[in-house]
């Protein structure tokens, strides 16, 4: 072989090794699928299974692979047994840019085989931490958590059937005879400022309505109940639960005991003959930190 031709045969295996080096073959990924998720009752103490648990934290051998809107499909390069584990995802307090983990829940922790090109499809099933569950109104008894207050104009009624979550729901119509509700639990619940506090309610309604809590606060020489609005319902015509943070409400307040309300004013403007409110499966949720 003269020089020359030997110059350029090395000069191409050059080339060729560089090229291979800068563009290294593309990694072939697995795949982790989430179509669903489900809540698992352990007692009945915890109330419905019932849930909106939207998102997924996905981890993977402990580390984030990114948070993910259930159904979803993503692309993982982690291949043979690897530890899996997802939590609970909501929106906190019905916030679409505020997702968290929830804490109130265990996530959910298996080993299983990635295969490069293959789809590993998960159902996620949650189960609720040890907590103080302070309140689990259903609807189901006949006597029930919340009464009308002195505000309010208008009565409870229990519906079942089609128009109820599950088995029996609250429900409230407001017209412009009776423009005003308001129904309060009928006793206080201890909230210890270290913990994490939740409300987890389903509802549905026409027109926005509110809940908050009366926060038991001394005035100096005797004890008062302080009102503070926490969040507002806005108008939907099928079934959402929701999980209402009551942490800052609690944290920023010097009481330990808390009194729940609900409350409706019928809009001026309101474009039906009547504004509907139902709400079902309250439950409210305390895990202490001490």
């Amino acid at each position: 072989m003269s020089k020359i031709l030997l110059f350029f045969s090395v000069i191409f295996l050059f080339l060729l090794v560089s090229c291979e080096v800068i563009n290294p073959p593309e990694q072939i990924p697995s795949y982790i699928a989430v179509d669903t998720v489900r809540v698992k009752i352990n007692s009945p103490g915890e109330g419905t299974s019932i849930h909106d648990i939207s998102d997924c934290w996905l981890y993977v051998n402990n580390k984030l692979i990114g948070v993910f809107e259930v159904p979803f499909k993503v692309p993982v390069l982690e291949y043979g047994i690897q530890s899996i584990q997802i939590e609970p995802g909501i929106k906190n307090s019905g916030s679409d840019s505020n997702r968290d983990i929830y804490p109130m829940m265990f996530g959910y922790y298996i080993d299983s085989l990635l295969t490069q090109g293959e789809v590993l499809t998960i159902t996620p099933e949650f189960t609720y931490r040890p907590a103080t569950f302070d309140l689990i109104e259903d609807f189901e008894d006949i006597g029930i958590e919340f009464e009308p207050s002195a505000e309010s104009d208008t009565n409870i009624v229990l519906v079942a059937g089609s128009e109820a979550q599950e088995g029996k729901s609250m429900y409230v119509a407001l017209d412009d005879d009776r423009p005003n509700f308001e129904c309060r639990s009928t006793k206080l619940y201890e909230i210890e400022q270290e913990g994490s506090a939740f409300l987890e309610v389903s509802f549905k309604c026409t027109d926005a309505f509110s809940f908050g809590i009366f926060a038991l606060e001394s005035n100096g020489s005797s004890l008062a109940e302080v009102r503070y609005n926490v969040y507002v319902f806005n108008p939907s015509d099928t079934w959402k639960t929701v999980y209402i943070d009551l942490n800052y409400h609690v944290i920023n307040t010097d009481a330990t005991q808390f009194r729940l309300f609900f409350t409706a004013v019928r809009p001026d403007d309101a474009a039906a003959d009547k504004t509907e409110i139902y709400i079902d499966n309250v439950k409210l949720l305390y895990i202490s930190t001490q």
